[in-house]
């Protein structure tokens, strides 16, 4: 008989959205709940992201209801048939429910960002004008007291997801017009469930690293937690939930698992796949297990971040004229304005003789760009980084990059002229409503808001290639985000959500806050489930 040392009805692992609406739903479902978290501070990667949320279907938009016919139609043209439809099917109906629900029991307000377009907008069911993408409103923290400064956060000039303050104001997350000690985007996501969780009387234990789920005949009945030199055993009377994350972190994993190369992470660096692990050791089913959530990423020579190297998300830099990606070749390979996620085909391109031909690959741009728009936050009136390669004429570029010259001078000729005209006939940069969001809201045309020469020296090159945001597979899970053993039953007491369980999207990422909205409405669920045994109704949300 296991000698417990501490006993509730639930057990979540971990503290980002996923873990926070898990905990937040079965308290408010009269659970009693112990949250525990690896790191100091709480949050996750959801604290460090931009906050928002995918809610496909609802009734919130000033145009009126968003269907979920609509949304299903959009999700399947996108997925290449690799989504579970049973599980996105749950997704899309119970978004709506979520909310409300969230809203009613914590102080988190959600905010439609007004004109934010769907990634793949033109696609059937897609939504080039918006509506899907929700914001967190702005959150006094002052309402956490002692919590106030315990979410997990990353330097100011920590590029994740492109967080400075021209990315807020795109995603509507300013707090200009505020007094107080108001936060944004992620952090004011994680602040409201935070409080939430806080007034249901349930307080996060940090410094908490899962070590083992416990487990009888019957199922999982509990879970080893480590805090510092120490060890205790927790029995969970109704289930554990897990909400650790991904495996981005764990080099061993990501050389096992991922499709393809995957060269940093943008992610806090306590994703390190311990939640995939225990579900291993108890046979769970794993799917979605070669993807993540990919994006572009720049890593500065000698730049860390507590220890680890440190990887730049870059999204304006890549989207606004005057730049664009060529590999080694001095070939472009992809729309470099469209979605990020997308862009890891293009940068696993194997060629049978050259390998991935497309990594590395750099981010090409001219004196003019750096003049307009600076760079991954380099003054334009600032000393030259030596990152930034800069050179007189494009043989010197090749000299101190290895990009092919004539390649590159070959592609500058074919983009220059075409630029002219407004258009990209290889690859439709600026034909997409998404294309132009984050370039240059001044310019007159979609197009031209990320179209542009490169035609003025001095050149720059800054070397980019793939990483990602988190990982999207694991555990295979029913609707409820119970864990399912590789025989096809669940595992009696187990529930996962978020990067922590198999990515019910599969290969789709519909719009801002596809990684998050599934996220919170499986925890939603899974909280649901675990607390009073039944599920929730999504066809009556």
């Amino acid at each position: 008989m296991t000698d417990w040392d501490h006993d509730v009805d639930v057990v979540v692992l971990g503290s980002g959205g996923a873990g926070l609406t898990a905990a937040l739903t079965a308290a408010a479902n009269g659970a009693s709940v112990a949250v525990y978290e690896k790191a100091a501070t709480v949050g996750g990667t959801t604290a460090v992201s931009g906050g928002i949320v995918w809610i496909p279907a609802h009734r919130r938009s000033s145009e009126g209801e968003l269907t979920a016919e609509d949304a299903m139609a959009y999700l399947r043209a996108q997925s290449l048939g690799y989504m579970d439809d049973e599980l996105v099917e749950t997704f899309v109906g119970t978004g709506a429910a979520m909310l409300d629900f969230v809203e009613a029991h914590s102080e988190l307000e959600f905010e439609v960002a007004a004109g934010f377009p769907d990634y793949k907008p033109e696609l059937p069911g897609g939504r080039p004008a918006g509506g899907r993408s929700l914001n967190a409103r702005p959150f006094d923290l002052s309402r956490l007291g002692a919590w106030s400064n315990r979410i997990t956060s990353f330097p100011a000039d920590f590029s994740n997801v492109g967080i400075d303050a021209e990315t807020r104001a795109r995603i509507h997350a300013s707090v200009e017009d505020m007094s107080g000690d108001f936060c944004v985007a992620g952090t004011a996501l994680i602040a409201g469930l935070l409080k939430g969780l806080l007034d249901a009387g349930v307080v996060p234990q940090t410094d908490s690293r899962a070590v083992e789920l416990i487990a009888d005949p019957l199922g999982i009945v509990g879970v080893r937690i480590a805090q510092g030199d120490s060890e205790f055993q927790v029995r969970a009377r109704h289930g554990v939930v897990l909400g650790t994350g991904g495996f981005e972190w764990d080099e061993r994993l990501v050389e096992a698992y991922l499709r393809g190369p995957m060269r940093g992470a943008v992610s806090p660096p306590t994703n390190t796949g311990d939640g995939l692990r225990m579900a291993m050791a108890h046979g769970a089913d794993l799917a979605n297990m070669g993807e993540a959530w990919w994006v572009p990423i720049v890593q500065i020579p000698g730049d860390t971040f507590n220890g680890h190297p440190r990887s730049r998300s870059v999204r304006l830099e890549r989207t606004r004229p005057r730049s664009i990606i060529v590999n080694r070749a001095g070939n472009r390979f992809l729309n470099e304005a469209g979605e990020y996620n997308s862009m890891a085909g293009p940068f696993h391109f194997l060629d049978p003789r050259l390998g991935y031909a497309n990594d590395p690959a750099w981010i090409v741009f001219d004196s003019l760009h750096l003049k307009h728009y600076g760079f991954l936050g380099v003054d334009p009136d600032g000393p030259i980084p030596d990152w930034f390669c800069q050179s007189t004429d494009l043989d010197e570029l090749s000299d101190k990059t290895g990009i092919d010259a004539d390649g590159l001078r070959r592609t500058l000729h074919a983009w220059n002229a075409a630029v002219a005209g407004d258009v990209d006939p290889e690859f439709g940069r600026g034909a997409s409503a998404y294309d132009g969001y984050w370039g240059d809201d001044k310019a007159t045309t979609p197009a031209g808001r990320t179209l542009g020469p490169i035609d003025t020296a001095p050149y720059f090159a800054v070397p980019v290639s793939i990483g990602a945001m988190g990982t999207k597979g694991g555990p295979r899970t029913d609707r409820d985000g119970r864990v399912l053993h590789v025989n096809g039953t669940a595992i009696t007491g187990l529930f996962a959500a978020g990067n922590a369980m198999a990515g019910a999207t599969g290969k789709a990422y519909g719009g801002a806050g596809g990684t998050l909205g599934p996220a919170m409405v499986f925890g939603y669920r899974a909280g649901h489930a675990v607390a009073t045994g039944t599920s929730v109704s999504w066809r009556d949300s």
